[in-house]
């Protein structure tokens, strides 16, 4: 399908994977110029995303939204999402093969889509989350592509005197942007504050086929020119099974604590550590920011000072209620997470510590890194 089918503008109703899969070949083929860098430039322009949700509970759980259906379809892990703004109608796709990482499909734009998924993630107990990509994982999972644009964008929230740049926004493209990209990480200011945000990729596994998308830090994948769905999901698969939920995997088997009294007490696992390369300058400001109980930390709790530089959090994630507590000193923040607790929540406050605190910040794990800077 080419040229032939501009103006395909929304998702129609499936039955099946292969439906589905057939449906979303389509939209991809059916993305205009790749000159045009501007979404919905014209009505016939239409940007296929791929939304990663992190789910820590069935779909039948969820917070429904009065203007939002869930439609079964044939396949028992394939619903229509029946979205009704005002009166206009749009379906996108929620496939939730993986009951851990959903993946919701749409053609609807960026902001209605977002809007809607924040609707469901954003509710306290709501037991969902974005997949939180930090700064380091879109530089690991970039490194294998040639990179063709991205954005870095760096926030001093708490304003540490030790980090000298207070804001830090740059959005660039390029035939191969790879080497910009590693200059500025590497520049002795820009470096930093030099946190990305998102990057767009060019991913060929096969002859003459092809997919170009971009990952933000939420885990939103937009394809922005493309003609092979089969790429689009070998890519999914790299970034979701072979990046993502290993880490993930990590965390909760080998750093979650858990007590047994048998021949004396016995305490395995182990603490997890985001060691900081610029020292906090003001520990009790940041840890009143991080248990806001807000966007987008969605941490609640109790601050115990212990001294001027050591502050403990008793820790509430709103996102499932679970709880844990961190310590936080001027060079390292240690988190102390229970048995049965989600990974996903380290994985946000270490995405977000680098984009608002520290963007050379690594995540450890027994004195070895877990994610690099």
């Amino acid at each position: 399908m080419g040229k032939g089918n501009m103006g395909y503008e929304a998702l129609p109703k499936v039955s099946t994977r292969k439906d589905m899969y057939d449906q979303l070949d389509a939209a991809i083929r059916n993305i205009a110029d790749e000159n045009d860098d501007v979404e919905d430039s014209s009505p016939q322009r239409k940007y296929l995303k791929a939304l990663i949700i992190e789910s820590n509970s069935p779909l039948e759980t969820l917070h429904r939204e009065p203007n939002v259906l869930f439609i079964p379809t044939e396949d028992p892990n394939i619903y229509l999402v029946r979205i009704d703004r005002t009166g206009q109608i749009t379906f996108s796709y929620l496939d939730t093969l993986d009951p851990r990482f959903w993946t919701l499909y749409s053609l609807d734009k960026s902001q209605e889509i977002k809007t809607e998924v924040n609707r469901f993630i954003q509710k306290n107990n709501s037991r969902l989350d974005y997949a939180w990509f930090s700064s380091s994982s879109l530089q690991a999972i970039s490194s294998r592509y040639s990179k063709t644009s991205f954005t870095m964008k760096f926030l001093n929230s708490f304003n540490n005197e030790n980090i000298p740049m207070k804001r830090l926004s740059i959005r660039l493209w390029a035939e191969d942007a790879s080497d910009i990209m590693g200059n500025l990480l590497r520049n002795e200011y820009i470096g930093t504050a030099a946190c990305l945000s998102n990057i767009e990729v060019l991913h060929s596994g096969i002859v003459d086929q092809y997919i170009k998308t971009r990952l933000s830090m939420e885990g939103n994948i937009t394809v922005s020119k493309g003609n092979s769905v089969e790429e689009l999901l070998e890519y999914q698969q790299q970034i979701v099974q072979g990046h993502y939920k290993p880490i993930i995997e990590t965390i909760e088997k080998d750093y979650t604590i858990c007590y047994s009294c048998k021949d004396g007490v016995n305490i395995g696992g182990d603490l997890l550590s985001i060691k900081l390369s610029k020292k906090l300058s003001n520990i009790e400001n940041i840890s009143n920011q991080i248990l806001k109980g807000i966007q987008p930390f969605r941490f609640t709790g109790f601050i115990n000072k212990i001294s001027d530089d050591n502050y403990l959090l008793n820790v509430l994630d709103l996102h499932n209620f679970g709880r844990f507590d961190m310590e936080i000193y001027p060079d390292e923040i240690l988190i102390n997470l229970p048995q049965n607790s989600c990974g996903n929540s380290v994985l946000r406050l270490f995405a977000l510590c680098q984009e608002r605190i520290d963007p050379n910040a690594e995540l450890r794990g027994d004195g070895s890194a877990i994610i690099t800077a």
